[in-house]
């Protein structure tokens, strides 16, 4: 191989992460791990070492010191290193009830790059579950996770002794860094996030659904018609909050995808109506299962002074996402709840998530919290940068005017980078605000962006490519974004940097 590679690399077996500087990186040498085991792994860590310690050496040594393990032929395996591209793997799934056979084919296709015309198939560790109907792992093979092995442009997979017809859970533990297509419905999507035993694949089910519900119901808002959200979704949730021991893994299951993230899969952004749908769908799942997260809420409360260790940010992380959710009821109550978290917190991870909260909602609390914050930790620099930041990234209707006048508060500087980019910078990452309909963040940006190139004019250009997406929207905020970019063009002296991005973006 071209690329040499010193045996003193970092591996931490035990965790199953691997960073290495392979061509490839990281999820290479974890499929090696996968196709062998663990222990054949660790063995061929030994022979590598014990071969070519303090040498300079290839990825083909590497792996021969894994065959040399295991016994496992790679030969096919290296098309990894020597392919560009990454394998899609279309998946379909049938099931025969009266043979009580669940078949599952395979198909993998890598796209042709300029520099490669003609792709071969390559061997695809692929990792299967089957979830039956009531949430249990049917035994597949002694197992409820079976190892298959794709290795070639198509492949069925026969399943026997199946009960009932299964959805299935593909790619366990990552066990491959490929394109995944599967016909998922939203029913089988809402089934792997309530009932899914590989805590990545419940998380991508949840993601996944969560996402194209908010895309589908953005497209009604948008159409004038009402959104619809199915009790499926509902149920799941309810299943993740209560069926869990890890409030770690329950919040990063229960926290919706971002606006941003969302907008990506859309051929035309209508950020207004994207984030009511997430609204939406934040608020249908608040007022279902408000006894639920007001009985979470309480229960993570800790007991004693406050600890740094992973158990107490898992119970932390988990309490202020029901906060939130409790807040997107528009209750006083759960106002006044957050408003004595925050002045009560004994950490600023509680402290600052009841801020966030509270600068998201209407009414005195919001003010009276975000004043208090500020007169408490003024003299700390990076804490301030948070409090602009939170008010830059908040949703309520006079955000803008509020990063307005904060471009003249004391706690801003237009020569601190810092302040530029917590203010600034967060402003423009404002899906909503942003991108309003009526242009004005787009102006406003702009004015700001060509009030600061003189006196920096590096961080003028990273501040100017929060318009790099301007084309994705509808034809009136395009107008507004391309009169905004025009007007900054032709300022008067302005940096190569700054023109170098608004000349690309207009382009």
């Amino acid at each position: 191989m071209a690329h040499p590679v010193r045996p003193s690399i970092y591996l931490e077996i035990n965790n199953f992460y691997t960073a290495t500087v392979y061509e490839k990186g990281a999820e290479v040498v974890r499929m090696i791990q996968t196709l062998i085991g663990r222990d054949a792994f660790r063995k061929g860590m030994d022979i590598y070492f014990e071969r070519h310690d303090g040498q300079a050496v290839t990825c083909d040594d590497f792996v021969a010191a894994m065959s040399a393990a295991s016994g496992f032929d790679f030969t096919q395996f290296m098309t990894w290193y020597r392919q560009a591209g990454t394998p899609r793997v279309t998946a379909r799934g049938e099931y025969d009830a009266a043979a009580k056979r669940y078949t599952l084919t395979l198909a993998q296709a890598c796209a042709p790059t300029s520099g490669q015309t003609e792709t071969q198939p390559t061997l695809i560790p692929v990792a299967v579950g089957l979830v039956g109907p009531q949430g249990e792992e049917f035994d597949i093979g002694g197992a409820t996770t079976r190892l298959l092995h794709l290795s070639r442009p198509e492949q069925a997979f026969a399943f026997e002794s199946i009960p009932a017809e299964p959805v299935p859970s593909l790619l366990r533990n990552f066990s491959a860094p490929v394109i995944l297509d599967y016909p998922y419905s939203d029913a089988d999507l809402a089934h792997l996030l309530a009932h899914d035993s590989d805590p990545f694949n419940r998380w991508e089910a949840g993601q996944r659904l969560f996402g194209q519900l908010i895309l589908r119901n953005a497209a009604c808002l948008a159409r004038g018609e009402a959104a619809e959200w199915p009790a499926g979704v509902v149920d799941a949730a309810r299943q993740v909050l209560r069926g869990g021991n890890d409030p770690a893994f329950i919040a990063e299951a229960l926290t919706l995808p971002g606006e941003a993230t969302l907008a990506e899969q859309m051929e035309v952004v209508d950020p207004e109506a994207l984030h009511l749908a997430r609204a939406g769908l934040a608020k249908t799942l608040a007022t279902a299962l408000e006894d639920d997260f007001a009985g979470s809420y309480a229960s993570l409360a800790t007991a004693g002074a406050y600890r740094p260790d992973t158990v107490g940010a898992g119970r932390r992380r988990l309490r202020n996402l029901c906060l939130d959710y409790l807040n997107r009821l528009d209750s006083a109550d759960y106002r006044s709840l957050a408003f004595r978290q925050f002045s009560s917190a004994d950490n600023m991870t509680d402290q600052f998530a009841a801020l966030a909260v509270l600068a998201n909602n209407p009414g005195a609390e919001g003010k009276a919290a975000l004043d208090d914050f500020y007169r408490r930790w003024q003299h700390e620099a990076l804490v301030v940068d948070k409090w602009l930041s939170v008010q830059a990234a908040s949703c309520l209707p006079e955000t803008l005017l509020r990063v307005e006048t904060l471009t003249r508060h004391p706690a801003f500087d237009l020569k601190n980078p810092n302040k530029v980019y917590a203010l600034l910078r967060t402003f423009g990452g404002n899906h909503r605000h942003f991108h309003a309909a009526d242009g004005d963040g787009y102006r406003f940006l702009a004015w700001q962006i060509a009030a600061l190139d003189p006196v920096n004019p590096q961080v003028a250009a990273r501040l100017a490519r929060c318009f790099d997406r301007w084309k994705k929207f509808d034809a009136e905020r395009q107008g507004h974004a391309r009169a905004a970019l025009e007007s900054l063009r032709q300022t008067a002296g302005l940096s190569r940097d700054v023109f170098e991005v608004v000349d690309k973006a207009l382009g």
